[in-house]
């Protein structure tokens, strides 16, 4: 089939369409040659002018980019200009957009060249039923952490999406140029042909698991030991005791605290879209563009409270004939441990624009599809301990035998649940260089 479809779409390109195709390969030193037996092409590279960036990541014309620029700093964007990401936002307006470098951000955003770019050519490239072509890099390639910006340039001559198939950048700010897209249908209305997706890993300053772990649970408080009663012996003028000098030991041990849980972890937030720019020349079949941030980590829960141990028991007190022993105090009731307060959930990731270029013609053939991100949910507050109760203190009704009363423990308080994650806006989509009106 794939053979079959190979032949079919080989030399289909237009001279301008195939000449747009190898000016774009030699931007990124890729070979003629090899391109023309259809050989796939990957590079790694590094940019480092605003002008360069603009000749090889975007395929618009000036007057294309300036269109852009009335729009560009939408709501999403003007509302995290005061963030770090705010300067690369405005960074990619300079290559995408033809927007000024402002002075305020010149040091700054230099700081960040050269930008790290992977490079991928190809003729003619099918991509069968139900598979996935993910053309993301990520930075273990480059050595670099994970919150640097990367690049990837998709150069395709003719490109085949079988039935439910798909071609995905996860978060590298993304260039496509295709000269040539046939798009089978899907079986599934909900599917699309590409995805601009998340970063596999939340982007925030943080450390760990996308969801928080749970706090630990508290140790609970061991018992106290009951008293020990006293050794009696009969003699012919009745009970005496063993040992006259020693007769302590009747009282009951406090019973322990119990340990507070430990806090649940924050949530980390959702992995970021990054901007996209794809540039279809022609187009058969039905496209579906498809792009949703990551939602954000659920917070973990408080660990409960330990209970606080139960007091030990006291003995009664014991009278013989020349000396009378008072009973023993009851052990109090250890206090309970409080339950962790929770983790707080990680808000949902944020996205970028996206531009979409078709011919005028294919316009109802594309739908664009923007979701918001979810936040994640905060954790429950572990659940206090509960409260030791205090040792028995038997009354044998001879009140100069009798055990005086311990007291119970104090129950511990219920940990602080998380607080929920903001969702944040999909990204802003834009057909033709103009705000997409939507579904």
């Amino acid at each position: 089939m794939i053979a079959q479809i190979q032949q079919k779409i080989e030399h289909q390109l237009s001279a301008g369409n195939l000449d747009e195709f190898i000016s774009r390969a030699g931007f990124m030193s890729h070979s003629k040659e090899k391109l023309m037996n259809n050989e796939e092409i990957t590079t790694y590279f590094k940019l480092n002018t605003f002008e360069t960036a603009r000749a090889v990541l975007s395929s618009a014309t000036d007057e294309q980019r300036e269109i852009r620029l009335a729009t560009f700093f939408n709501e999403s964007l003007i509302n995290r200009s005061r963030l770090g990401q705010g300067k690369h936002d405005r960074g990619e307006a300079v290559v995408f957009a033809n927007a000024p470098v402002s002075d305020k951000d010149s040091k700054g955003i230099n700081r960040h060249f050269p930008v790290r770019v992977k490079g991928i050519s190809v003729l003619n490239k099918i991509v069968p039923k139900g598979e996935t072509w993910d053309v993301s890099v990520t930075g273990e390639f480059w050595g670099i952490d994970e919150m640097e910006e990367l690049y990837t340039v998709l150069n395709v001559g003719t490109l085949v999406l079988e039935e439910d198939a798909k071609v995905v950048i996860r978060g590298n700010v993304f260039s496509m140029l295709c000269q040539q897209l046939i798009c089978h249908d899907s079986s599934w209305a909900y599917n699309y042909q590409i995805g601009v997706l998340p970063t596999p890993y939340s982007v925030d300053f943080g450390h760990g698991p996308h969801n928080g772990p749970h706090g630990i649970d508290g140790r609970w408080g061991r018992p106290g030991t009951a008293g020990t009663p006293l050794p009696m012996q009969n003699s012919i003028l009745g009970q005496i005791f063993l040992d006259e000098e020693n007769t302590g030991g009747l009282s009951g041990t406090n019973g322990e605290e119990g340990q507070p849980g430990t806090n649940g972890v924050k949530g980390r937030n959702g992995g970021m879209c990054k901007l996209a720019e794809i540039t279809i020349r022609n187009l058969s079949g039905k496209l579906v563009v498809f792009s949703q941030a990551g939602d954000g980590g659920d917070g973990g829960n408080g660990g409960n409270g330990g209970n606080g141990g139960n007091g030990g028991d006291a003995m009664p007190g014991q009278k013989s004939f020349t000396k009378t022993v008072s009973g023993g105090n009851a052990g109090d009731g250890g206090n309970a441990g409080n339950g962790g307060d929770a983790g707080n959930a990680g808000h949902g990731g944020i996205a970028s624009n996206i531009y979409l270029r078709i011919p005028q013609e294919a316009i109802s053939n594309v739908t664009m599809r923007s979701y918001p991100s979810l936040g994640g949910l905060g954790g429950n507050g572990g659940k206090a301990g509960i409260a030791g109760m205090s040792g028995n203190a038997p009354s044998p009704g001879d009140e100069a035998l009798n055990c005086k009363a311990g007291k119970n423990g104090m129950d511990g308080t219920n940990g602080k649940d998380g607080q929920h994650g903001r969702s944040r806006a999909g990204a802003n989509l834009y057909l033709n260089d103009f705000p997409y009106p939507g579904d």
